[in-house]
């Protein structure tokens, strides 16, 4: 019986990955035409696929007016074209400047989610199965036609029994499907990527497919969202300027948020509107260093279209999926970093990009330093703070570290396109803005409670409870490291590139002592032996000479290699 159930499960194990392997050829069939016809065929040719019916279909679907439009231009239509999980990479990997160069960043960040909106009475039953309520006794009107529709999910707009006005974004029916097979294609393409084009290998794009797909699975699932949102409604509870929309937690799963329906406009039609955008602007700035450098937890996402100005003039913000975090360490490097940036302390910009960087290469830091403090002096020469545009210094700080094997980590590279989003959009609205001023205030602050009292008692606390741990756990420790190795579980290995080249020596050196051994026995061998007359070689008893003979052999031979290599 078990054989039988064993052999069972064998078959639909086999059976399964057969349907996934089949499902996943049929779309990566699609991906590979919808590449052809952008002009991006050559990519799947050098993936070495041995498939002359993909190859051939790469040929034969090239559109020669596609090639027309430059390189970026059209990835970003191919991306768009493929739908929901490529439209979710390119628009993260907006946020990376420090992977893709900064015309592909813009082009990324222009992707929008254009699909069709699933029908109303599939919306419902979406609700209705996850919630397990029939949608009536939830909402005592529930809008047919959606507000907005994406490619993970679409909202619509309801209110609730007890009178509020709510959004509910549902999420589309089969997404996360088409999610999984997507990922199984981008793994794969990544792989083939470091394996067929040696330059890229430097960005790690496996190590980015498995960042990607960590971050669009945690979107898949909503409750990271309620939780974000929670959060930032804690957060700004005491901020009168800034509204964060209320989750009705009773009415949320996994596929559905139910929140509160922000009245206002957007961002960029707020002058219009009649409201006080120099305010406005100033506003959103310090809502930013708040997030970053108070609460050390910010909206990674803020474009334009989350942004709104609710009628009463106040902020409020949606879309809480992608979010950023700063740790203490992090938030004191980064207020060193734009410390340095505002007092024109260029060369501790340097260090201070330095400090944050991960350097993937040997670094020649003094190069390193002259290109920084060039390129800061370039965008602060004859200009007043209000005249520098921040955004693009940071960009061109991004992209100057590359160029020296270097790469900023996510969080931070996040906060910068958020600097850069925000900046941007307050530009637009009031040209004269001053980022730098209004961040200067914060980043004191910080520095300044770094070094309060409280803080260093703190710091000195920690340390003192640190050691006291270390003091209490470090006999154990060692005793049973000590175990550990008596029974032979710790193995200690060196790993040195002249492992060789030492042994070599050293058994030179033993050789060496073994020659100069024997050949002084041998020696002191015949003299003991000089009376035995038993034995006679030339007169001269036998033994005596044929030890001596070889005994001054090996010394001359001794003295020769030695004198030959100089070391005495």
């Amino acid at each position: 019986m078990l054989r039988v159930m064993s052999t069972i499960r064998a078959v639909y194990t086999n059976v399964r990955a057969a349907r996934t392997a089949i499902k996943d050829f049929a779309r990566f069939e699609r991906i590979v035409a919808v590449l052809a016809r952008h002009g991006l065929g050559h990519i799947v040719e050098a993936w070495d696929l041995q498939d002359r019916f993909l190859i051939n279909l790469v040929v034969s679907r090239r559109d020669p007016e596609q090639e027309k439009k430059s390189v970026y231009l059209r990835i970003s239509e191919a991306l768009q074209e493929l739908g929901p999980t490529f439209v979710k990479l390119g628009q993260i990997l907006s946020t990376r400047p420090d992977l893709i160069p900064q015309e592909l960043c813009l082009e990324f960040a222009k992707l929008q989610d254009q699909v069709q909106p699933i029908p109303s009475e599939v919306a419902r039953g979406v609700v209705e199965a996850s919630l397990g309520r029939p949608i009536a006794e939830i909402f005592a009107d529930f809008t047919e036609k959606p507000l907005a529709c994406a490619s993970i999910a679409q909202v619509h707009t309801a209110r609730l029994e007890t009178g509020e006005e709510v959004v509910v974004k549902i999420q589309r029916p089969g997404i996360r499907d088409t999610v999984e097979s997507d990922l199984n294609i981008l793994h794969f393409v990544a792989r083939k990527l470091e394996e067929t084009i040696p330059e890229i290998k430097a960005f790690e794009p496996v190590a980015i497919a498995r960042e990607f797909e960590k971050a669009i699975k945690r979107e898949l699932d909503f409750t990271h969202e309620a939780s974000h949102l929670d959060r930032f409604d804690r957060n700004f509870s005491s901020w009168p300027s800034v509204h964060i929309p209320r989750l009705y937690r009773a009415y949320c799963s996994d596929r559905v948020l139910v929140m509160e329906r922000l009245i206002g406009v957007k961002i960029t039609a707020g002058g219009p509107a009649g409201h006080d955008m120099p305010a406005v602007a100033r506003e959103c700035v310090r809502m930013l260093f708040k997030m970053v450098f108070e609460d050390g937890f910010f909206h990674g996402d803020l474009h334009p279209g989350n942004i709104f100005i609710l009628e009463d003039g106040r902020i409020g913000l949606i879309d809480f999926g992608l979010v950023g975090r700063m740790t203490p360490m992090m938030k004191d490097a980064m207020a060193d970093l734009l410390l340095s940036i505002v007092t024109h302390d260029y060369a501790g910009v340097a260090r201070g990009l330095y400090d944050i960087s991960l350097h993937t290469g040997r670094v020649n830091y003094g190069q390193w330093e002259a290109d920084t403090v060039e390129l800061c002096e370039k965008y602060f020469a004859h200009k007043t703070l209000g005249e520098v545009d921040f955004g693009a210094l940071l960009r061109d700080l991004v992209e100057g570290a590359i160029r020296h094997d270097v790469r900023i980590p996510p969080d931070y590279t996040m906060f910068f396109k958020a600097i850069m989003t925000v900046e941007g959009i307050g530009k637009t609205i009031t040209p004269d803005l001053d980022l730098i001023g209004e961040c200067r205030p914060y980043v004191e602050q910080l520095i300044a409670q770094r070094y309060s009292p409280e803080r260093v008692m703190k710091s000195a606390a920690d340390a003192l409870q640190s050691f006291a741990r270390l003091g209490r756990t470090l006999p154990n420790k060692a005793n049973e490291f000590l175990s550990h190795m008596e029974d032979g579980r710790i193995a200690v290995s060196v790993d040195n590139p002249r492992h060789d080249q030492i042994e070599d020596a050293r058994e030179r050196r033993n050789n060496r002592a073994i020659l100069g051994a024997l050949a002084c026995t041998l020696l002191m061998v015949g003299t003991l032996v000089r009376h035995d007359a038993r034995f006679v070689i030339f007169g001269a008893p036998g033994m005596t000479v044929i030890s001596w003979a070889t005994g001054s052999y090996l010394a001359l031979r001794l003295w020769w290699r030695i004198t030959r290599n100089g070391r005495w």
